[in-house]
């Protein structure tokens, strides 16, 4: 391995060279899971994937890990008292990996690109707010929304939303550019994705190291090995299991942070038995999410009622995270006619070890309440296609988004995308609530409406969330600089090692 370091070394300092060289290089290996299936950030759907993105790429607008938005390509930004119109102002001279300036034009094109129904952007639906996007210079872009949003500075940090040359588009998925502080080598799936030091980047002196090489090593024991021989710098997406067992080792630091990603039991409300919200209840009333973090976390999350995490100021802290009362949830199950219980598959997606763990407990915890789970194994490749929207039980989650908004409106209004790919729920009270919540600035307003939202949740649950899971990575000690951040990306600008 340290031969393909010292070969990569060589073939940074090429790329990377500057007056400002460093005497000695260094390169971050970061131990990912599985290859990347695009390099088009607007199409990045994973993880590994959106790593990749905020290495390489800039938004106009940058999340640091206290969640707390600052400007990144956009030094900075206004809007009308209504929240219907957005305006930012970029910086002057940032330039693109190949030496052209980053300008207006570009992340107007960008935009369009993402909003056009025809090329199928993932993230396209968080967005539906915006009506049109123009330049109104080199430097000044304008956003005109359907409806006031007073988040939207903050989902242009998402990892999606990342500004490419509006003019080598095409190019994206072999040799992609961008104005991040890395620029992209080489991407071999199945081995490494290698990233040179951008000498032009925009913030002087950063980035601190030479280069990035995202491995890809399928098998956790095998990267933890690594990690441990010194042949791996920082292992991604630590399992929590593994989390108290590494803290102890004096040679590495071990980060594990609260999230609002979540996993839950998707409940399908449009197929019986789930289309009884009496059963949804019962469901909800027999398991104690207390013990579900505990057997499926190893105490590495928190309970929650919705996407909104319990870290969050807008956490409904009013309503309890009861014991289980199995006599109720069978009492409610009678009531729904099935008064001997409910037999019924439960699907875990193959690959995701925590997500298989959760519906082994939920199939243990359930029981006592009248739910007879069978497990059964899909792989999450299929998933798609084959279970999600179309199951009356499964297994999924989220990584959580940069906005409350973003986190509840697409999964619990009765007409957003993701609702429909999952429990096609609907609600009225909870749709008020959204919406509401949604066309407000005021900060007060928000939380009194997003907990209203919560309350008519847990009145008539959609599904049953488990938790808002922990975030952990794993680091040598020589690795200064760099925290877990709990949107599951890295921003290495600062990152030495010693």
């Amino acid at each position: 391995m340290e031969l393909t370091r010292r070969a990569l070394m060589g073939s940074t300092l090429a790329l990377a060279a500057s007056p400002a060289a460093h005497a000695a290089q260094s390169v971050l290996r970061i131990a990912i899971g599985t290859s990347l299936a695009t390099l088009d950030p607007m199409k990045a759907t994973i993880g590994d994937e959106y790593i990749y993105d905020c290495l390489v790429f800039n938004g106009l607008t940058r999340m640091r890990e206290d969640l707390t938005i600052e400007p990144d390509l956009a030094e900075s930004w206004d809007y009308t008292p209504d929240l219907k119109q957005w305006t930012f102002h970029l910086r002057h001279g940032v330039k693109f990996h190949n030496g052209r300036e980053m300008v207006a034009d570009d992340v107007v094109a960008f935009y369009k690109r993402m909003l056009d129904p025809a090329n199928a952007a993932p993230s396209r639906s968080n967005y539906e707010m915006v009506d049109s996007v123009a330049a109104s210079d080199p430097y000044t872009v304008v956003f005109l929304l359907k409806f006031p949003y007073g988040g939207f500075a903050d989902i242009l940090s998402d990892r999606q939303v990342k500004i490419v040359p509006r003019d080598l588009v095409d190019q994206l998925t072999t040799k992609p550019i961008g104005t991040g502080p890395f620029m992209f080598v080489s991407y071999t799936p199945g081995d490494r994705l290698v990233l040179a030091r951008n000498p032009h980047y925009y913030e002087a002196g950063l980035p601190k190291v030479d280069g990035v090489e995202l491995r890809i090593i399928p098998e956790m024991s095998v990267r933890i090995a690594a990690l441990q021989a010194g042949d791996l710098d920082i292992v991604w997406d630590l399992p929590l299991e593994q989390v108290a067992q590494l803290k102890g080792k004096s040679d590495l630091r071990v980060d594990s942070v609260a999230t609002a990603s979540w996993d839950a039991a998707i409940m399908n409300n449009t197929t019986a038995p789930f289309n009884d919200v009496r059963v949804r209840r019962a469901f909800q009333l027999g398991i104690d999410r207390r013990d579900v973090v505990e057997l499926t976390l190893f105490g590495q999350g928190a309970p929650t009622i919705s996407p909104i995490p319990p870290t969050h100021p807008f956490y409904a802290r009013d309503i309890p995270v009861s014991a289980a009362d199995p006599a109720a949830a069978r009492k409610l199950l009678a009531e729904a006619g099935h008064p001997s219980g409910i037999q019924v598959p439960i699907i875990v997606p193959v690959g995701r070890p925590v997500r298989e763990r959760l519906g082994v407990t939920l199939q243990q915890l359930a029981q006592p309440a009248g739910f007879d789970l069978t497990v059964q194994r899909v792989p999450f490749a299929s998933y798609d296609a084959e279970v999600s929207g179309k199951a009356p039980l499964y297994i999924d989650g989220y990584f959580a988004r940069p906005t409350i908004d973003t986190s509840t409106y697409p999964f619990l209004h009765t007409k957003a995308s993701w609702n429909e790919k999952l429990w096609h729920y609907s609600d009225t009270e909870v749709d008020k609530a959204l919406e509401a919540a949604r066309l407000t600035g005021d900060v007060a307003q928000q939380k009194t409406q997003y907990i209203a939202m919560q309350h008519a949740l847990n009145d008539d649950p959609c599904g049953f969330f488990a938790y808002a899971v922990n975030f952990a990575c794993a680091y040598r000690s020589a690795v200064q600089n760099v925290q877990t951040h709990p949107m599951r990306w890295f921003d290495l600008r600062h990152a030495t090692i010693t």
